[in-house]
């Protein structure tokens, strides 16, 4: 816990935590964590001390994000394994003291004093005005990169990329089966801000981006990589690139340049709204 101290989590602090435990589960088995039970104890101490670290005044929120619903595959609250770290789905299966927010695209499992408030969002858009996202942004959020890039983990970008309505990006609707937290089926749409595909374009997110402008810092502990992000100013930052300077640290385009004048380049697709 002193360790997370030391990098910038304080008791109180709403927390997105983006992580890859690869290489901490291979430190931890040089040290005798070899059975699935002792690395199940490992996980949980790691876990409670992410808790410990924000106190039960704080708030915890894990990305599992999965994009089957995009698919065509039915969306379960309770079941369906997300697609950006094995840590989150080991929450899913091992933590019932976490509860899943209710985006089949982009939902979080979150812990702590607004976990209920969170829980409770019921935002159609993936990165709207009432999401998660939002949620961080407007309550002083933090996000901690364990062991993760910004460009692997910075997800929020998405967020401010519809806040500030991009051009390149568009709304598209998808629908398909949700199976609720009651076990309840029925048909439901939400919508994501997707990238027109027609641009080439890359996304670029250098540490230094961030780093430079004091709201990011980093730390190495042990071989694993810390890295803590004020989502506040972190939101200024990107929105200030993405209007004034072609986003030229968000992505690297192809014959492409960013034009405010002209609008979406792309039309928004509700085409699989439920009739």
């Amino acid at each position: 816990m002193q360790v997370l101290q030391k990098a910038g989590i304080s008791e109180g602090d709403t927390v997105y935590i983006a992580s890859d435990v690869t290489l901490l589960l291979c430190e931890a088995f040089k040290h005798g964590v070899k059975t699935m039970k002792a690395r199940n104890e490992y996980l949980n101490k790691l876990i409670n001390t992410f808790q410990q670290a924000v106190g039960y005044k704080g708030t915890l929120l894990f990305p599992i994000f999965s994009w089957d619903f995009c698919r065509g595959k039915a969306f379960n609250v309770n079941e369906s394994l997300g697609e950006v770290g094995s840590l989150n789905n080991w929450i899913l299966q091992n933590r019932p003291d976490f509860v899943r927010t209710r985006h089949p695209l982009y939902s979080f499992l979150v812990w702590g004093q607004n976990a209920p408030l969170l829980a409770a969002l019921d935002n159609i858009d993936a990165w709207g005005k009432d999401s998660p996202f939002a949620y961080l942004h407007y309550h002083g959020g933090k996000m901690l990169l364990f062991n993760v890039s910004l460009q692997r983990g910075f997800t929020f970008m998405h967020y401010v990329e519809q806040s500030v309505k991009v051009p390149y990006r568009y709304t598209k609707a998808f629908s398909g089966d949700y199976i609720d937290a009651e076990g309840q089926k029925n048909k439901r749409v939400y919508n994501m801000y997707v990238r027109d595909l027609s641009i080439n374009s890359e996304e670029y997110l250098p540490e230094d981006f961030l780093l430079s402008s004091g709201a990011m810092w980093e730390y190495k502990i042990g071989g694993q990589s810390l890295g803590i992000i004020d989502l506040g100013k972190a939101y200024d930052i990107v929105a200030d690139n993405l209007l004034n300077n072609n986003g030229c640290y968000c992505y690297k385009f192809t014959d492409y340049k960013i034009d405010w004048s002209k609008g979406a380049t792309h039309e928004d697709d509700f085409s699989n709204r439920l009739s």
